[in-house]
């Protein structure tokens, strides 16, 4: 074993942060960089110290987890060491895992692109993590962040080996003391479970397990129980997160165990336990459990009252459970989707009728859901427990609505809710919508949620061949209409004129989709010719970019009117387009057919990108000449232009809103504006990197969460921001 020399001849320090998964495959860890020569600092468990440091270097509001992670790796610099580890922990399941996805959720993931921001010049390692793509990819990944230190290849190789031997031998010794313990149990016992760097730090947990064996009750970590070969994906097939799979195993097993209880450590802000706690209250079946949100400031005192209250509350449960020690458990709803029912779909935005257009072309009768209202929101919040993404609740309370109208048949109904594959919380909208029309009682009213992944548009068969071709259509058309208003009011002299325009062409191209009345072409040749004759005042007015979580930035309710806004204050709006997403969902799904050698994948998604670009060209040309932000870039291009603040292995919006603020700040915008919903965790994230933006850009950067109450302080937020475009456009013009 060869030590790695510094320039001061001693061994090169390597440090570890004590975060994330690191609980977990610490052993792997430390025993990779010693068999390669390294010296090996592990920060400590979580203290006021590591608390304190972090809660000063973070960039944005985020969880507590992320806040300790910064002090950690503020311990870790103090500390002197020449480097630190800090992988992107991205899929932790391998290929021949149970579950398709293991997904560590979005802040795990972009801890280390967040460290740079927040601490420049620190110097890093970076791997990304991909259990799935196999041990070649991970040593391809070791031999590219020890690059400086010419490793070899044999030698990552070998090294590897041992630490998976290490790894091995730690789990088994967890997995045989946990049989030992609960097979030796005689009286109740109590499950410590949750994600391992909330449920087993003592400076995080507020060392729950030792106030319960005060109490007198064993305690165990999640660990200990049997739940690698679960029947989890049954229950909750879209479960894309490796903590999520975990924690819902975790309940099963509890759930059917008479003598075990749970105590579930979480804390506030946790995006992913938004959801997985109501599953997990799911697969519990009634059974009691108590559920802990830890942050900086949580004391002791409360957390050992409410302990003392759940332990009271356990004592009748052996009358609640039956001979087998199981739970009943409730019915999965049906989700069959059949041709006579009528889909109705959200109205995240106005591209909504493009797809309805298309369900109607191919014959499936479609309904475009009216414009959220605040009335629609509180019934949404009926339904949610308020830590939901935002839109969850706007969507919940919009299909409500239409379920309480009168002569709804659920019988002849369905709702268009997408899915996803992760990281963001997105993808468990259409779970969580099943579960409230299970609750309702409406076992044949079905959710339609084609997965954005690389099988998307064989998902979207079911509505008929040519729907992926008209509905892009639409969208590509909507987009353009979008952009010809609002480069057009701004300047407009006879008051909403521009909205009449926009709406009676929205109108002529919905029915042009449905096959009603023309072609589309000549909609939007229309269109072009009277937006181009609105009489205009002159001058130039602040560009300000929009971009963020794609839902909020693009739904006028949710926003509570942006482009009005920064309209009404003196700028002109440039919002995100909805096909960027569209375009990088096909490079993603190419990606993932690339590495799985899918040739039909690779194909399918070729052509589909082929046709969307042909259409997406000859829609423009009718536009040549007016519109100024007429053509986008390539999403590679985008991603490109991201790969300096975030690495494209983390997918979602953070990276498309990241590299589209640079692209519009090159363009000539006065100022960027981040959409979010309060708690996104990608919006979150750009929030915080945006800082490195401001800072090598100096443009003026603006996040703002929306959660459905209108607040003064987004006024004069704005005001304030659009009195710093102004000043920043005088300086680069």
């Amino acid at each position: 074993m060869k030590n790695y020399q510094t320039h001061h001849s001693s061994p090169v320090k390597i440090g570890i942060p004590y975060i994330f998964y690191f609980h977990d495959f610490l052993p792997f860890w430390t025993t990779l960089l010693w068999e390669m020569g390294f010296e090996v600092e592990v920060s400590p468990e979580t203290d006021r110290h590591i608390i304190d440091a972090g809660m000063e270097t973070v960039l944005a509001e985020t969880c507590f987890p992320v806040k300790t992670a910064h002090g950690h790796i503020k311990y870790l610099l103090d500390k002197g060491v020449d480097s630190i580890l800090i992988p992107s922990f991205v899929n932790l399941n391998k290929t021949d895992d149970p579950f398709d996805a293991g997904f560590a959720c979005p802040y795990t993931q972009t801890i280390p692109y967040l460290a740079k921001t927040a601490f420049p010049g620190i110097k890093t390692l970076v791997p990304v993590i991909d259990m799935s793509q196999g041990e070649a990819f991970l040593k391809k990944e070791l031999k590219r962040v020890l690059a400086p230190y010419h490793i070899r290849t044999s030698q990552i190789s070998s090294a590897i080996r041992i630490a998976e031997s290490e790894q091995e031998n730690f789990i088994k010794k967890i997995k045989d003391k946990g049989d030992e313990v609960i097979a030796s149990l005689k009286e109740r016992a109590v499950v410590i479970v949750g994600r391992a760097y909330n449920s087993f730090d003592k400076g995080v947990n507020l060392d729950i397990p030792k106030k319960l064996a005060d109490l007198g009750v064993i305690s165990m970590p999640m660990d200990f129980l049997p739940i690698e070969n679960s029947a989890i994906k049954q229950d909750w097939p879209n479960m894309y997160w490796r903590a999520g799979q975990r924690i819902l195993s975790a309940a099963k097993t509890i759930r059917s165990t008479p003598l075990l209880h749970a105590v579930y450590i979480g804390n506030f802000s946790c995006g992913p336990d938004s959801f997985i706690i109501k599953f997990f209250e799911e697969e519990m079946s009634g059974k009691p459990y108590l559920h802990l949100e830890l942050d900086a400031h949580s004391a002791d005192a409360g957390a050992i009252t409410r302990c003392e209250a759940f332990l009271d509350s356990i004592e009748n449960t052996k009358e609640k459970v039956g001979d087998s020690g199981k739970l009943p458990r409730r019915k999965k709803i049906n989700s069959h989707f059949s041709e006579e029912r009528t889909i109705f779909l959200p109205r995240m935005s106005d591209h909504a009728f493009a797809l309805a257009g298309a369900f109607e072309y191919c014959g499936r009768a479609a309904e475009v859901l009216p414009e959220s209202t605040g009335e629609t929101v509180d019934l949404g919040k009926k339904y949610v427990s308020g830590k939901e993404c935002y839109p969850c609740a706007v969507t919940t309370g919009d299909m409500i609505k239409k379920i309480m109208e009168p002569g709804f048949d659920p019988g002849r109904s369905a709702f268009f809710m997408p899915s996803g594959a992760g990281p963001c919380r997105f993808g468990q909208y259409n779970v969580f919508h099943r579960l409230v029309i299970e609750d309702l009682r409406l076992d044949n009213l079905p959710v339609f949620s084609p997965n954005q992944d690389e099988h998307f548009y064989d998902h979207l068969k079911i509505a008929g061949n040519d729907f992926a071709l008209r509905s892009w259509k639409g969208i590509t058309a909507v987009s353009l209409l979008q952009k010809c208003l609002h480069q057009t009011r701004p300047y407009e002299k006879e008051k909403n004129i521009s909205d009449e325009i926009y709406t009676m062409y929205l109108a002529k191209a919905y029915d042009s989709l449905r096959g009603a009345d023309g072609g589309i072409d000549a909609v939007l040749k229309k269109a072009k010719f009277d937006f181009e004759h609105v009489r205009r005042f002159p001058g130039k007015k602040p560009l300000i970019g929009i971009v963020g979580e794609i839902f909020v930035r693009s739904n006028r309710f949710s926003n509570e009117d942006l482009v009005r806004k920064i309209e009404e204050i003196g700028g002109e709006a440039y919002l995100a387009p909805a096909e960027e997403w569209v375009y990088y969902i096909n490079l993603m799904g190419l990606r993932r057919a690339l590495i799985k050698k899918d040739l039909s994948g690779m194909i399918t998604l070729l052509s589909k990108r082929f046709f969307q670009k042909r259409i997406e060209r000859k829609f423009e040309r009718y536009f040549a000449g007016f519109l100024k932000s007429l053509h986008e870039p390539d999403t590679r291009e985008i991603l490109d232009k991201a790969g300096p603040y975030i690495h494209p292995s983390f997918e979602g919006e953070a990276i498309l809103s990241i590299g589209k603020s640079i692209e519009l700040i090159e363009k000539g915008a006065s100022g960027i504006i981040n959409a979010m919903p309060f708690g996104c965790m990608p919006g979150t994230i750009v929030s915080g990197l945006m800082r490195g933006l401001k800072r090598k850009y100096g443009i003026p950067c603006l996040s703002i969460p929306y959660d459905g109450t209108e607040s003064l302080t987004t006024e004069i937020q704005l005001e304030a921001f659009m009195d710093q475009a102004r000043e920043y456009n005088k300086t680069v013009a």
